[in-house]
């Protein structure tokens, strides 16, 4: 049955205790983007009682959503086998993966959106093609999908949100009073004045795609420049697996920026980045939490597309005006990387526009 049908047939039923399942199990950056389809789900079904399935890793981005009636870790069989019980008049699922497929195609629902099981492999249904035809799984093959998404002008929020057939909102994550009592604390322990301009740099992006991250000499001459040209504290922003990156970094700009860490838990992470006035990134976990957390951004691009990402008007996208030939490859084949050749000069504009933009 199409969507519409199952929308109509909705609009004429009490949808107060419809039961609505999401299936999002990453990226993590992925998981916080399509929280914005909460908003337009509620809106349309009020009253609907939606559960989402993620990893666990993932949880804690969705905890305290007010939209969420449980968010349930996959690696939790008990809770699966408990969802498996339930009844749900829609299951959504916007992963390709066998595992995601599988839970989709598993659970009683009336109707099913996006990824399932088809002859026992990952497949999806006709109506979630704008989205699925882009990917690893395209009834297409990778080589024609790979064109598509080079070609695609629509954001992700755009195209999900179709998908489901309702209004594209933002992303959802909201910090706990103590959560944002962290993110002062931190800024009082570091002498960060609350009226002063907070500039936030996560300049890498895990280690999946290389080229997206801007490399430490070009991280310290940006750091560098921004302190020259702007009144402004600078954060230095990163993960785990950024730690030896960043402690060269920080070791290199000295008191010119202030290293924020890299192993905080993902919603004193949150926190932090909460605390920046403009935030400037790689396309990462950080530019989807500033997106939900309705920051003012700066992100640059390599190989990834800069057209899928969403900043509400609210940002500046950078990328590099020369060909890349390795896009969504894990390895940039051309020297320099495309985010080496963004000129500093184009930052420092962007910096200078959001200011002026209030």
């Amino acid at each position: 049955m199409a969507t519409f049908n199952f929308s109509m047939r909705l609009a004429f039923e009490d949808v107060t205790n419809m039961n609505i399942l999401i299936i999002k199990l990453g990226a993590m950056g992925d998981v916080v983007r399509t929280t914005s389809l909460l908003p337009g789900i509620y809106k349309k079904y009020p009253g609907a009682r939606m559960f989402w399935v993620t990893k666990r890793e993932s949880l804690p981005l969705l905890e305290h959503n007010p939209f969420l009636q449980q968010s349930i870790a996959i690696e939790e069989r008990e809770q699966i086998r408990e969802l498996e019980k339930k009844t749900f008049a829609l299951a959504i699922n916007l992963d390709d993966e066998i595992e995601s497929c599988t839970l989709a195609s598993s659970v009683r629902a009336s109707e099913r959106i996006g990824g399932i099981l088809q002859d026992g492999k990952p497949g999806y249904t006709k109506e979630s093609s704008p989205w699925f035809d882009l990917g690893l799984i395209s009834r297409f093959g990778k080589e024609k999908a790979d064109e598509l998404k080079k070609k695609n002008t629509r954001t992700y929020q755009d195209i999900i949100s179709g998908i489901i057939g309702v209004e594209k909102g933002k992303p959802v994550l909201e910090l706990t009073k103590e959560e944002a009592g962290f993110g002062e604390e931190f800024r009082k322990r570091h002498s960060i004045s609350s009226g002063n301009l907070v500039i936030g740099l996560n300049t890498a992006a895990g280690s999946r795609w290389k080229g997206k991250i801007l490399s430490i000499h070009k991280t310290t001459a940006l750091a560098k420049e921004l302190k020259k040209n702007f009144s402004c504290s600078l954060l230095l922003f990163g993960g785990p697996q950024e730690r030896g990156r960043n402690g060269t970094i920080a070791k290199e700009l000295g008191n010119l920026a202030i290293d924020a860490g890299t192993d905080h838990p993902l919603r004193e992470f949150a926190a932090l980045v909460n605390l920046c006035g403009i935030l400037i990134t790689s396309d990462s976990l950080a530019l989807h939490l500033g997106v939900a957390l309705g920051k003012k951004i700066i992100v640059f691009f390599g190989p990834t597309s800069a057209a899928e990402i969403d900043l509400y008007g609210k940002g500046i996208k950078l990328k590099s005006k020369k060909h890349c030939g390795c896009f969504y490859d894990d390895n940039c084949t051309v020297k320099p990387w495309c985010t080496e050749t963004i000129p500093l000069e184009d930052f420092l504009n962007g910096v200078k526009e959001l200011r002026q933009h209030g």
